[in-house]
């Protein structure tokens, strides 16, 4: 009879986000999380098929941290508080920020996704609502490069003041220079 496990499936998880929150996604083994739960392989694969499908389960879990930081409310305005997130989330979880946005893997899914959420939320805002949507995908994109960019700086380590304060100021001051540069352009 095979030893009975001593964790579960969330423990696992849980292990493997915080290796990957060290290492990076590339570090990820079931060896490690075996280790890390203090545990031989076979309880791993008992949570995992394979470790592709571990990998899964991180990035699944990573989107909802993002989410989580992306939905809080920084600020009353929403589209300021999604970029916040986003920056934070690179500050607070640079490994997993490198992870899915810095290595080819998952990215574009993502973008995708992120993409096309934020541009419905363009359309519920008033003043983007009377853009057409090739302005508006226009105006997002040059927001995301700018937040991208904040973000990957952040996550590097090249940003000196990493406090709430400063990034809520940088993104205000910047995303509103861009904004406004769009809406005259109208």
């Amino acid at each position: 009879m095979p030893p009975k496990i001593k964790f579960t499936k969330q423990d696992a998880v849980r292990a493997a986000m915080e290796i990957v929150q060290e290492e990076g996604l590339d570090g990820l083994t079931m060896r490690k999380v075996a280790q890390r739960l203090g545990s031989s392989l076979q309880p791993v694969y008992s949570c995992f098929d394979t470790k592709f499908e571990m990998e899964q389960k991180v990035i699944s879990e990573t989107k909802k941290i993002l989410t989580d930081h992306a939905n809080r409310m920084y600020t009353d305005s929403r589209p300021l508080n999604m970029a916040i997130g986003l920056v934070l989330f690179a500050r607070d979880y640079s490994r997993l920020f490198r992870s899915i946005f810095l290595q080819d893997r998952e990215f574009k899914g993502i973008f995708k996704e992120f993409n096309q959420y934020h541009v419905g939320q363009m359309e519920t805002i008033e003043r983007f609502a009377r853009m057409d949507n090739r302005n508006r995908q226009r105006l997002l994109n040059r927001l995301w490069m700018f937040t991208f960019g904040f973000a990957t700086l952040m996550c590097t380590g090249l940003v000196e003041d990493t406090g709430d304060d400063n990034v809520i100021a940088t993104l205000h001051e910047v995303g509103s220079q861009i904004i406004e540069g769009a809406l005259t352009q109208e």
